[in-house]
């Protein structure tokens, strides 16, 4: 064990003495190291003050104060772009190039001089991956697209920042279409990167009224991987997959894309695609609808033809069936002659059949007898003659309503009624196939004849 020193140094003395060494073992030397992030915050100096960490299993195994002075960030902005400060949150793994300070009023800490994005990229997506099978696993994937798509979207909700360029592109493109067509938009302004934007963006979904719009839409214009980060947040696609209508994205980007993409019901390229979508599928619409106006045209043009000749042919039949009903009646009036007139002479028959064993038992019974025999033949020919007028009345007027309608159907009271008869020759027109201009015609009315020629014939349509 080493004996302890008997000179007594001040605190100034050993921090320098501690500097010096420092200076002398490490100088300005540059080292890789890769930590993770407990606080940060940036002074109005421009400063970023951090404390690092090293953790396992939930335990700190290391712990060192950090900063980048305002001139290291700008230079580490220029370097890598405005992504970086994504990168600059409690919680954040980095790889980043560090020298040793040490201060004596200060005293240790670490100056970030740049940062390692190469690294930071693979780690992104390494969780991009891990979240995307989680999402999997639950069928959360699958969510949006078991949804049954609209014919057409016309009430949308759109979330986006309400000064992006994509946005005011997306609505203009909608505005300007060339077919006409007036979409509904509603916007709920939202952050579309950086540090919060997806639990933003969660939050103003679950604040939508769902049952007021066809489709929700996620805008927002290009940009790298780490601003297009926030789409890959696994809560925030948790709450894509929950909506209850459909979710569509237009992000700009092409060569890569998002766990938010693989959820929604359905990703287009950039917010200009995603609005020639929506205008492509109202034009389809609009042209089904044509083709089935056109189908319903034609269909109702021949059953009104099919009306218009089963018309035709029940005119033909009405026009035959008077003369055959009266015909018919005729021909039921002479069987129920025929049949009365056989029944009366059965009548009298048995009339007469009746008188005879009358006649035979007058002689052996008594004139009372007599005198009811003689009123019950009374009462059966007053019978018989009642019945025979009442049957011969019945017979007289059918066949004075079958003269009267056979009077009717008289050539001469169709004229009386306004209407006209028109021949070629002796025959009657009733259509104007085989007739021809100059042919003569003649008209018949009621008190009298016309004599035409044709000038000129009109066919209906």
């Amino acid at each position: 064990m080493s004996q302890p020193d008997s000179k007594v140094y001040t605190l100034l003395a050993l921090s320098q003495s501690i500097r010096n060494l420092i200076q002398e073992k490490i100088g300005n030397r540059l080292f890789g190291l890769k930590a993770e992030i407990a606080q940060i915050k940036q002074a109005a100096s421009g400063h970023w003050y951090l404390e690092l960490v090293q953790e396992r299993d939930g335990n700190r195994l290391a712990s060192i104060q950090a900063v980048i002075w305002a001139l290291d960030y700008e230079q580490i902005l220029a370097k890598h772009g405005p992504e970086v400060s994504q990168l600059l949150k409690a919680g954040q793994e980095l790889v980043m190039q560090v020298q040793v300070d040490y201060h004596p009023v200060y005293g240790l800490k670490l100056l970030i001089k740049d940062l390692d994005l190469s690294f930071m990229l693979g780690e992104l997506e390494k969780r991009k991956r891990q979240t995307l099978e989680r999402l999997k696993a639950e069928g959360l994937l699958d969510q949006q697209k078991k949804l049954s798509p609209k014919m057409v979207f016309q009430n949308i909700a759109v979330l986006s920042s309400a000064e992006a360029a994509a946005y005011q592109d997306f609505v203009q493109h909608l505005k300007e279409n060339e077919f006409g067509y007036r979409l509904q938009t509603d916007l709920y302004p939202v952050p579309v990167q950086g540090s919060g934007a997806a639990s933003q963006i969660s939050a103003r979904l679950k604040q939508i009224p769902y049952e007021n719009y066809d489709l929700i839409v996620l805008i927002r214009g290009g940009g790298s991987k780490l601003d297009l980060d926030a789409f890959n947040d696994e809560e925030l696609c948790r709450t894509v997959a929950e909506i209850p209508i459909p979710v569509h994205t237009g992000i700009g980007h092409e060569s890569d894309w998002t766990v938010i993409d693989l959820t929604a019901q359905k990703a287009h390229k950039t917010p200009t695609a995603l609005a020639d979508y929506l205008l492509d599928k109202m034009a389809a619409f609009e042209g089904d609808l044509q083709q089935l106006a056109e189908l319903l045209q034609h269909k109702c043009k021949d059953l009104i033809k099919l009306e218009d000749q089963i018309l035709l042919s029940f005119r033909e039949k009405l026009q035959l069936l008077p003369l055959s009903q009266i015909r018919r009646q005729r021909g039921e009036i002479h069987l129920s002659g025929g049949a009365l007139v056989r029944l009366s002479a059965q009548g009298l028959r048995e009339n007469e059949r009746i008188l005879e064993r009358f006649q035979s038992q007058l002689k052996e019974q008594a004139p009372a007898l007599i005198r009811r025999q003689r009123e019950k033949l009374q009462d059966l020919n007053l019978r018989l003659s009642r019945d025979g007028e009442q049957q011969l009345l019945r017979i007289q007027k059918d066949l004075l309503n079958l003269s009267e309608r056979l009077d009717l159907l008289r050539p001469e009271r169709t004229l009386e009624r306004g209407y006209s008869i028109t021949r070629k020759g002796t025959k009657s027109l009733k259509t104007v196939e085989g007739l021809a201009e100059g042919d003569l015609l003649q008209t018949q009315l009621q008190d009298g004849q016309l004599e035409s020629k044709i000038v000129k014939i009109l066919k209906n349509e």
